[in-house]
């Protein structure tokens, strides 16, 4: 037992890659179609290159897109729009018209003779509402569905629970009422028929009024008996033979039949036959990406977090893609495919992004619309992506990414179009646009990328550039209270830069990791001599135990400044590793010398490390020694530095200061010729040639 937990123990990074895998498959396999794939291609206008086809089962012809939607336009346009009577409001009208009658007529009955007075008042009344009546037997109120209509248009009118058919004409509109009682009432020759129609004119309402609810179900009734098939194929009948020409009527047979075998899983075994043949092939991709990830990209391989961004990216990706295939196929190049290598390429390599990539096409292909074209467009696009973007250095770089994505994805449109059409006539500018939106949304990395960074500890070289800045505060405080040091960190930048670009490796981490290295000798810049005026040494008021601990004590403050200011971990490695586990060399030796005979405590005068564990921390710690102790030497010569060069880097490497970093012997070799070279420039020592 316990054994076997060694061994789980011991290869526990191991099973987690393997479990992350697993998850990722288990993943992808749940959001994938559970449809049939049909196996054969097909373009119009070219030869049909399989062998003759006969209706496998028999199977409607369903209708183009084309015609589903001229029908349907058809069909609206047949039905009559639906309104409603409001008798309620008219009833209203007709009181208020009463009652106004009846508080104005005081005022018009002034002039009238007495006699006169009741009948006139009789009289009007009825008038009005005799007026009143015969308007609002249908006042219209305006509404888009009618505008522009003719007056034989004909409308569905709602009126007593009753549906009568009407023509617009026998319906008035507001100002076609206001006429009508203006012309009624003038026919009283009387002076009071002014205010009479002001009386009727504040009465009347719009009584007859759109209804949508009704309209809309009519419109859903009538849509839903609209057949989406036209025809049927038979059993066994003959689709299309070897080398027939797929016209657009075999197309569409084409099309319904693959349409039909994509949906129709038949019985509950022929399921389960199809979600087997899907896992089978999405776990062989799986399991072929991560061999390669194993055996070629082992920097991907090997961290966790790294497999894990990959991982969650292509999941997305898949996922996504899955979701619009399903639901909205007509959608599926809006869909910015090529983000997945411009991401991988900037956090991790290029060889990688473009497997990955690769492989994902290929899953996306086995249910993607037109799979042949979808796989050729996406691959072209995203070789151009990673090609484009590079290192990502710049954020121009994302952007011009963007465009060189678009201008391809135009390039590979308008060659199928030649092939298919052998003409650029049938260019849909619906599909141009989601290939733009598409292109577009590369520019979804800039906020990607930020959340990776901040989510998987990563850093990419933008981060870089923005922390290589010397107007950085950290970095400016460092030039005000360290300035000596500040110049020593630029030069050791400046040398391990040089010394990357020769052997190979992350020159920018590599520089910006050395800007940071000293930070922690703000804390007491005077105890370091690049920070001494003349003639003053504190040291020389302490021991020599207390002056190790102050030099040592600098890596611990650097690395609690960096972790204050957020740093990435990236760069207080080289905080950490720029001394590695070596002996504060000159205080360590007065202390054995003013104590003869003594032990002394080692450890006391040495650095905690750990030591440097890649090729940047390795040749950040050579520089950073190398630097700082060319500045004692005095008259310096080109025998003197290299004489300095070989003895630090030698000593360092008999403390197996470099057994955990992947530098070889040659590349260190290398790197003594770029640091000798450089040093040489530094101090303007004239190279001695030969006689």
């Amino acid at each position: 037992m316990k054994t076997f937990f060694s061994k789980l123990q011991q290869n526990s990074y191991e099973i987690m890659r393997i479990l992350s895998f697993l998850v990722a498959l288990v993943i992808v396999v749940w959001a994938s179609p559970r449809e049939r794939m049909f196996k054969y291609e097909f373009r119009t206008g070219k030869p049909w290159n399989h062998k003759d086809l006969y209706a496998p089962f028999d199977f409607s012809i369903y209708k183009t897109q084309a015609e589903l939607t001229k029908e349907k336009n058809d069909v609206i346009k047949n039905v009559h729009p639906y309104f409603q009577f409001k008798n309620d409001l008219t009833n209203k009208g007709r009181e208020d018209l009463i009652n106004n009658f009846k508080l104005q007529w005081p005022l018009m009955e002034k002039h009238l003779e007495k006699k006169y007075r009741e009948r006139d008042s009789v009289r009007y009344l009825n008038k009005l509402i005799k007026v009143y009546n015969q308007i609002e037997k249908g006042i219209v109120r305006l509404n888009p569905v009618i505008e522009g209509k003719e007056s034989s248009y004909q409308i569905n009118l709602i009126k007593d629970n009753k549906v009568h058919q009407i023509n617009l004409s026998q319906l008035y509109t507001i100002q076609e009422a206001d006429h009508y009682a203006i012309a009624q009432l003038r026919k009283l020759h009387s002076p009071d028929s002014m205010m009479l129609f002001k009386l009727i004119n504040q009465s009347l309402v719009q009584n007859v009024i759109y209804n949508p609810n009704k309209t809309e179900l009519v419109i859903k009734e009538v849509l839903s008996k609209i057949s989406p098939t036209t025809g049927l194929v038979q059993k066994g009948e003959l689709i299309i033979s070897h080398g027939e020409l797929v016209t657009a009527k075999k197309f569409q047979i084409l099309n319904s039949l693959k349409k039909e075998y994509e949906q129709e899983l038949g019985s509950t075994n022929a399921w389960k036959l199809v979600f087997g043949g899907s896992t089978i092939l999405i776990f062989l991709l799986f399991f072929i990406q991560y061999m390669f990830l194993r055996v070629f990209v082992r920097s991907v391989f090997d961290e966790l977090r790294n497999l894990h961004l990959l991982l969650i990216t292509q999941v997305a990706l898949l996922v996504i893609s899955f979701w619009v295939f399903t639901n909205y196929p007509s959608w599926s190049y809006i869909v910015p495919y090529s983000l997945l290598p411009v991401i991988v390429a900037a956090f991790l390599e290029r060889r990688g992004a473009l497997v990955v990539y690769l492989i994902t096409l290929m899953i996306l292909g086995f249910y993607a619309p037109n799979s042949f074209e979808f796989f050729y467009t996406q691959f072209a696009s995203g070789f151009v992506a990673v090609l484009a973007v590079g290192q990502l250095s710049k954020r121009w770089h994302l952007v011009r990414t963007s465009i060189l994505v678009f201008l391809t994805y135009m390039v590979v449109y308008f060659s199928m179009l030649l092939i298919q059409d052998a003409s650029l006539t049938n260019i849909s500018t619906r599909f141009v646009l989601m290939l733009a939106g598409s292109s577009f949304l590369i520019l979804l990395g800039f906020p990607f990328i930020f959340i990776y960074e901040k989510i998987f500890g990563l850093i990419t070289q933008l981060t870089l550039l923005e922390l290589s800045n010397t107007n950085n505060p950290l970095l400016r405080d460092l030039a005000e209270k360290a300035p000596g040091t500040f110049q020593h960190s630029m030069q050791v930048a400046n040398l391990a830069s040089e010394v990357l670009y020769a052997i190979g490796g992350d020159a920018l981490l590599a520089r910006t990791g050395a800007l940071y290295h000293d930070i922690g000798k703000m804390e007491h810049p005077m105890y370091f001599v690049e920070n001494q005026p003349p003639g003053f040494n504190p040291h020389d008021e302490l021991s020599y135990e207390e002056s190790a601990k102050i030099i040592i004590g600098h890596v611990i403050k650097g690395i609690e400044m960096a972790r204050k200011a957020r740093l990435p971990e990236q760069i207080i490695d080289f905080i950490r590793t720029h001394h590695g586990t070596r002996r504060v060399e000159y205080f360590y030796r007065l202390e054995r010398k003013q104590n003869p005979g003594l032990e002394v405590a080692e450890t006391e005068f040495r650095y905690h490390g750990p030591v440097p564990f890649s090729r940047e921390t390795a040749v950040v710690m050579m520089a950073d020694s190398v630097e700082a102790a060319s500045r004692s030497i005095v008259n310096p010569t080109e025998q003197k530095i290299n004489d300095l060069v070989e003895l630090i880097i030698s000593s360092m490497l008999e403390s197996n200061q470099f057994s955990n970093a992947p530098i070889t012997f040659k590349d260190i070799t290398k790197a003594k010729k770029v640091l000798k070279k450089k040093l040489l420039h530094i101090h303007h020592v004239r190279i001695a040639y030969p006689d």
